[in-house]
């Protein structure tokens, strides 16, 4: 089931749902669900306890952007709830909810609010508190999700000096949280949405503007501080943005917007793969590191020495960062042999 926007004029947006029953391979014609002169825009959905479905999304119904809800048993028919309460008053502008399910079947919503991101929870039978907790000053896009040792991840964009970035924050009651952990350095980066494999690894999707064009890319972490090198996903020449997934097994099941025409013509993409986890990527890097790694000079201005032992690998993947964890130049590809000594300059970068 995905439900979206279509917003033909980015004014009066209307909300369609489409379904799948053999694994994304067929959809059936999308059908409207939420339709209105007004505006109806960011969204979230869940599959509640009882198969009942309920929605929160953005409308412009009542002065300015608030969150409201829905609630539906078939996922067609939809009844409209009204406004949620969260503590703002009615010219206060929020709206971008995502909206998990806790173990206890209380509910966690993160949402863009004034000046940032914000959090809020909805004890099960009970209303949304309404204390406006602030997670991610000047955030965008924020995303919320709950790994399965009980650590929420909070992950959105705002800008920094040198432009839009993705940043996560951790914690274990919604209350205290970590510091902000910077993962990307590229400018423009946007639109992040984490969420937890099937490996117990924490992924991260978002999208970044490598010209031509925004392209789709991934990070992955087992504690949520040290994140493997970024992935790109996508290689089109035209924008890939607003990525939402889950994981199933060893499956990813990845729906993101594709631009047809920017920024006034998406399509809906999905895609289903295989994700088999990088279990074999940690077990080499702790191999690698029994057998003591030489770097050096670390860091370096021209050149950098590396020798390494026996690997067990055909293909030795190098990537080289600069001193604020930027990736600077190509990743290099070298053929792999017991015992190796080679030199990365400069003309390689």
């Amino acid at each position: 089931m995905v439900v979206f926007c279509r917003n033909p004029d980015w004014q009066s947006g209307d909300l369609y749902v489409t379904f799948s029953s053999d694994n994304g391979i067929s959809w059936e014609t999308p059908t409207p669900i939420i339709e209105s002169p007004q505006d109806q825009a960011t969204l979230s959905f869940l599959q509640l306890p009882g198969d009942t479905f309920r929605l929160w999304y953005a409308s412009n119904e009542n002065i300015t952007y608030g969150i409201y809800t829905a609630h539906s048993l078939d996922g067609i028919a939809w009844n409209r709830d009204g406004q949620v309460d969260l503590g703002w008053e009615p010219y206060d502008m929020h709206y971008d909810p995502t909206v998990i399910i806790e173990p206890d079947s209380s509910l966690t919503m993160s949402y863009r609010g004034p000046g940032g991101a914000y959090i809020a929870h909805k004890p099960y039978g009970e209303t949304w508190d309404t204390i406006r907790t602030l997670v991610g000053p000047g955030g965008y896009r924020p995303r919320v999700m709950k790994h399965s040792n009980s650590t929420y991840l909070y992950a959105y964009h705002r800008n920094t000096a040198t432009g839009y970035e993705v940043f996560v924050r951790t914690s274990l009651d919604r209350i205290n949280w970590t510091s902000e952990l910077r993962l990307t350095f590229s400018g423009n980066s946007h639109d992040p949405f984490p969420n937890e494999t099937a490996d117990g690894a924490y992924m991260i999707y978002y999208a970044t503007h490598m010209p031509p064009a925004y392209n789709l890319y991934r990070r992955l972490s087992y504690d949520a501080v040290n994140w493997d090198i970024e992935e790109q996903v996508t290689y089109d020449a035209t924008n890939n943005t607003q990525p939402h997934f889950f994981a199933e097994s060893d499956d990813i099941f990845l729906v993101w917007a594709h631009a047809i025409l920017f920024p006034d013509d998406h399509d809906v993409y999905f895609e289903r793969f295989n994700y088999p986890g990088i279990n074999e990527t940690v077990e080499f890097i702790a191999e690698a590191k029994a057998k003591a790694i030489d770097i050096s000079p670390n860091p370096c201005s021209k050149e950098i020495r590396v020798t390494i032992p026996a690997c067990n690998r055909d293909i030795l993947n190098i990537t080289i960062y600069d001193v604020q964890g930027r990736i600077t130049g190509k990743p290099q590809y070298l053929k792999c042999y017991c015992d190796n000594v080679f030199t990365i300059g400069t003309n390689y970068l």
